[in-house]
């Protein structure tokens, strides 16, 4: 028999080989994104009337960000650059400054990530973790004939997906009538004249035209009745995301208003009421399920909250000072308190990197049917949701939590952006770059072209070593440059090529579920020969007169970051936009999908 020496020995031999294999196993990673949330509706960033007691615990223990910001001002842009830490403009998934769709406005439409761009998933799924999706995707769904699958994210790098492919519009809160004809707008004025003036040419017609001549006047209907649904469902949509569907808001609820799992319809429509409760148990199910595995995880969580229409569970009715969008908030950060709780009582809080922010600032101008407001708060930012280079449309909350390994109750203040995603939680980790892991699986082309960078060290509270060049933010208004930020060690300059034309004393633009402001010429103000520079160190809420152009500081700022813009054109060249074209982001019948279980 063994000696009870030897005994001890083998065990705490085995406990420092179990040790030292779980410091080996790289740290999972849980990304938790908000949808439309405002700065200033967060406790932690100085809200003092709509509780958030969870988010405001997971900032206390790890670091805040003061100075986030995200890549645009709109939901499917800002998605796609946090994925793949890149500029959405690089790759096309962007509209233009016309009239085209700002988003993916349907489920059965061509418009999608490209499948070239790396993600963040198919990286980590290249170095052996688990990941998976759960609630919005919106960035393109690549159904098949008939709908019959619609992989979406299964395409970039995530392996499981219960979730919303597209949005959430505001028609999805229902019932709505089949037919909406509104006579009072001038729209429907035109296409009601068009369509009198050419069935009584047509009647006419069978006694006084040839039947060539009756046919033009058929052909000139069909025209009118396709533009006309492309003002509204490409065209219209240039205000926001809620697209109204022409005279159909039902058939736009039955058509988008889809709960996935995997590349399978599975509600249809979504019952909104309690859905947030649901994307968080499924989470906590896929926690449980892999919480003992031998290869880490990582499980990104997508609120539905607290994008327009608001809905809430029966229990999250009511609860807050601030009508249906505070219930809205409370609502997401019981999400948030019970994912944490969950990674708590799976033993894994510890060696789990947890990242938590929003795609883009609140939506100002939202209203519900009734004309109570549903939109969020900004705090002192100026603009919001769509307008790319307002303050408050990019200034979002940004939380870093990584026990050991990030300091508990900091706040880095140091501007960052969602791009940053990738390159830091692979750095954090201890995870080779997205350009070596994706060199050595010789699946995807790597990308060596990244604007997002790792602030690791940062996040650790180191500074930066003094070899590091300034740093150079790109505010896009859809495709086009707005806005440009320089950050040196004493300064953080932002300069305006563009400004909106916001409602005299305001930063919006009206009232309404489906009004924002466009990104078109005719809503700018055009600073491009004299552009508008501020120091947000010393005016961080653009109160004051802008630098004058007077000054030495104007010109040798205004003059490098020119210089930077003209050389930068040069050497990238944005593709087409793919939410300009009618063929990619138009309703496609023949690929929607439909729940065949429900």
């Amino acid at each position: 028999m063994l000696s009870w020496k030897v005994w001890s020995f083998l065990l705490v031999a085995g406990a420092l080989g179990t040790t030292t294999a779980a410091e080996k196993r790289p740290p999972n990673i849980v990304v938790m994104l908000a949808d439309d949330l405002g700065i200033g509706d967060v406790g932690c960033y100085g809200n003092t009337t709509i509780r958030t007691p969870n988010i405001d615990k997971l900032a206390s223990q790890g670091m805040k960000l003061t100075h986030h910001l995200a890549a645009a001002a709109m939901c499917t842009p800002s998605r796609a650059a946090l994925l793949t830490a890149r500029y959405p403009s690089r790759y096309g998934l962007v509209g233009s400054d016309g009239w085209g769709s700002p988003v993916i406005a349907h489920v059965a439409s061509h418009a999608h990530l490209p499948l070239d761009e790396v993600t963040l998933a198919t990286a980590l799924s290249r170095v052996n973790y688990t990941t998976a999706l759960v609630g919005k995707w919106h960035l393109g769904s690549f159904c098949n004939f008939l709908g019959r699958s619609c992989p979406g994210p299964l395409n970039h790098g995530f392996q499981t997906f219960f979730g919303i492919p597209v949005t959430l519009f505001f028609e999805f809160r229902g019932p709505h009538a089949f037919w909406k004809f509104d006579l009072e707008k001038p729209e429907y004025q035109r296409l009601l004249g068009t369509w009198v003036v050419a069935m009584v040419s047509l009647v006419l017609g069978r006694k006084f035209f040839s039947w060539r001549l009756r046919s033009l006047f058929l052909l000139l209907v069909l025209i009118d009745a396709l533009f006309f649904v492309y003002w509204f469902t490409v065209a219209h949509v240039g205000i926001n995301d809620e697209c109204l569907w022409g005279v159909s808001p039902w058939l736009q609820r039955m058509a988008n208003s889809l709960l996935m799992r995997q590349d399978k319809v599975v509600e249809q429509p979504i019952q909104l009421d309690g859905l947030s409760q649901r994307l968080v148990q499924e989470s906590r199910k896929f926690l449980e399920e892999h919480a003992n595995d031998e290869q880490p995880f990582f499980l990104f969580h997508s609120f539905g909250h607290a994008h327009t229409p608001m809905y809430s569970a029966p229990h999250m009715k009511g609860v807050s000072k601030h009508g249906e969008y505070g219930d809205n908030v409370e609502e997401m950060d019981e999400g948030v308190g019970a994912l944490m709780a969950a990674l708590k009582e799976l033993g894994l809080e510890d060696n789990t990197i947890v990242y938590f922010t929003s795609d883009q600032g609140a939506h100002l101008e939202a209203l519900d049917l009734e004309g109570r407001r549903i939109g969020g708060y900004n705090g002192r930012f100026k603009g919001g949701k769509v307008m790319g280079g307002a303050e408050g449309g990019i200034r979002v909350a940004g939380i870093y939590r990584y026990p050991g390994h990030i300091p508990a109750g900091k706040t880095l203040d140091t501007p960052t952006s969602l791009m940053d995603l990738m390159p830091t939680v692979l750095d954090l980790a201890g995870l080779p770059t997205m350009q070596d892991i994706m060199a050595k699986s010789h699946a995807l082309k790597p990308r060596q072209d990244l604007d997002g960078e790792s602030i690791a060290d940062l996040l650790k509270g180191k500074s930066r070593p003094a070899s590091h060049p300034p740093r150079i933010f790109l505010h896009h208004c859809r495709k086009n440059v707005h806005a440009v930020r320089l950050v040196t060690d004493k300064h953080i300059y932002k300069m305006y090529l563009f400004k909106h034309k916001w409602h005299p004393g305001s930063t919006q633009c009206g009232w309404g579920h489906s009004v924002g402001c466009h990104c078109h010429p005719t809503w700018m103000h055009d600073l491009t020969k004299q552009p508008e520079l501020y120091d947000l160190k010393v005016d961080p809420y653009e109160d004051k007169e802008p630098i004058s152009p007077d000054t030495k500081e104007y010109k040798e700022v205004v003059g490098h970051l020119q210089k930077y813009l003209e050389e930068w054109h040069r050497n990238v060249h944005y593709p087409t936009p793919q939410l300009t074209s009618l063929f990619e982001v138009a309703w496609t019948p023949w690929m929607q999908p439909f729940c065949l279980t429900c």
